[in-house]
């Protein structure tokens, strides 16, 4: 009864929000929800930004990626982002603020960002950016399964 149902994407919604492209959600009865944001189109030379941002219940928790989560057996929560030769990562992935957050992610709008590059060499065309998310969710009392899925991202060049 305390199993998470299985979450589903709905990829490719055209819905945008503060300039903003969300492109997947997850859609479960897990009380941790997030969209993937990401721009429709951008240009030769551009940077940009692919935020995932995460809807955490009251009473619920999501692991920070540090050391001692890792050495205590936890799941920490982290989006990486495949690399191509027309875009190029630029840092790191950024994390929501530490002097808010320590070892647990709580609360509405808790955003990782990662900013890319186009490179100059880029055709103009339709490509994809691939990445992989993981978290799992926790409460005082009970962990649920950790939730591991792709992110498929379509940005078109021009």
């Amino acid at each position: 009864m305390f199993y998470k149902t299985q979450t589903v994407f709905i990829i490719w919604v055209m819905t945008l929000i503060g300039g903003a492209r969300i492109i997947a959600q997850s859609i479960s009865s897990d009380p941790v929800s997030y969209i993937v944001e990401a721009p429709e189109i951008v240009k030769v030379g551009d940077t940009f930004t692919i935020s995932v941002v995460f809807d955490i219940q009251p009473n619920w928790y999501v692991y920070a990626p540090i050391d001692i989560n890792t050495t205590r057996g936890k799941i920490p929560t982290n989006v990486v982002f495949e690399t191509s030769e027309s875009f190029k990562k630029i840092g790191l992935l950024k994390l929501p603020d530490s002097n808010k957050f320590f070892d647990k992610y709580r609360g509405k709008n808790v955003k990782m960002t990662q900013e890319f590059q186009v490179e100059k060499n880029t055709l103009p065309k339709k490509y994809s950016i691939k990445g992989s998310l993981v978290y799992q969710t926790c409460n005082e009392d009970i962990c649920y399964p950790p939730v591991r899925e792709t992110i498929d991202i379509e940005i078109i060049v021009n």
